[in-house]
């Protein structure tokens, strides 16, 4: 049956790798690096009940699954040239063809819409009584090119791409844990794009190539914006030896309808602040740097906001309206 599921499901998106090259099939993947490239490796495993909801459709596992992935290459400046799979299916899942059909087109509908190849190399498939899947993505990269967390300097301006705290109100939603109140104050529209967001996340692949020799530093925003901005300060001040922090407005987050709502009624900062599931990019850049860089977001139709500034000293302070301590200070998701 495993070798049935690989054929039927998987095969077809092994398709694309250069002539001399090999995906599925044999023992083990060939990809050829080009000269003067690194080769830049992600990897993320989802488990059904923690990750998502046990009645996430399969097409917006297998999407998400991948986007996640394109979004850590996105991050580090690095082009995909391909995914691996290791997938453990509950016998329900696997002896169902329009759950294995929907799965495969989810892989497949994501990659289309990046217009880029990226295809599957190799994998796994085993038995299990929960659906848990992990994606490793390969990227290349030109040889100390690569954007890192670790090159922040005080000074630098904070940005991140699109909106924040829709993957939050997203969950949220599929969840059901928000109050009737707060939630007969969104549209049916907020709700789609919510949800929507939360479940096929897009990767900001073209804005990952533009980020070099431009940006500092970059991570992408997948445990919330507070936490993951301060891995970029805690890499950064070990490489420098010296503290860094962060200040942050409150009033410049990039904000989608529904949540900006939700803080109009509720001031429920931590949605933007710490929410996760977001998959943007945060990123710090020079101030000489910055026209530059929006100039090549707008070429890509992507929204780059300017959020706030590296400080030379420890911890992130969050403003409103240049008032500090506004909010407390929300921690982001937790893994254990």
């Amino acid at each position: 049956m495993e070798f049935d599921l690989i054929e039927r499901y998987f095969t077809p998106l092994s398709l694309g790798l250069p002539e001399g090259d090999l995906s599925i099939g044999d023992d083990g993947a060939l990809i050829t690096i080009p000269p003067e490239h690194q080769l830049v490796v992600v990897t993320d495993t989802l488990v059904s009940g923690v990750h998502f909801p046990h009645e996430t459709r399969a097409y917006d596992i297998a999407w998400k699954a991948l986007a996640v992935n394109l979004s850590d290459l996105a991050a580090m400046g690095a082009s995909p040239i391909g995914f691996s799979l290791g997938l453990s299916l509950p016998k329900t899942c696997a002896e169902s063809e329009q759950w294995m059909a929907d799965f495969s087109q989810g892989f497949h509908d994501l990659v289309a819409s990046t217009g880029m190849k990226i295809p599957l190399v190799g994998g796994d498939t085993t038995r299990s009584d929960i659906l848990t899947l992990t994606v490793s993505a390969k990227g290349v990269v030109r040889k100390g090119r690569a954007v890192l967390r670790s090159g922040a300097e005080a000074g630098d301006i904070v940005a991140v791409t699109g909106v924040l705290g829709e993957g939050a109100l997203g969950l949220a939603l599929a969840l059901d844990t928000l109050s009737t109140e707060l939630k007969t104050g969104l549209s049916e529209q907020d709700q789609r794009h919510a949800l929507n967001y939360l479940n096929r996340p897009i990767p900001q692949l073209a804005m990952g190539q533009c980020l070099y020799p431009l940006a500092n530093s970059a991570i992408d925003i997948s445990d919330g914006l507070l936490q993951d901005l301060g891995h970029i300060l805690e890499r950064s001040s070990m490489s420098t030896g010296k503290p860094l922090g962060a200040r942050v407005e409150l009033n410049d987050l990039p904000l989608s309808s529904g949540v900006r709502k939700l803080v109009a009624q509720e001031a429920l900062w931590q949605m933007p602040l710490s929410g996760g599931d977001e998959y943007q990019l945060c990123l710090t850049v020079k101030p000489e740097n910055w026209s530059a860089l929006q100039a090549l977001a707008a070429e890509h139709d992507v929204v780059l906001s300017r959020i706030g500034e590296i400080t030379g000293y420890a911890g992130i302070e969050l403003t409103l309206c240049g008032e500090g301590d506004a909010v407390p200070d929300f921690a982001g998701f937790q893994h254990f």
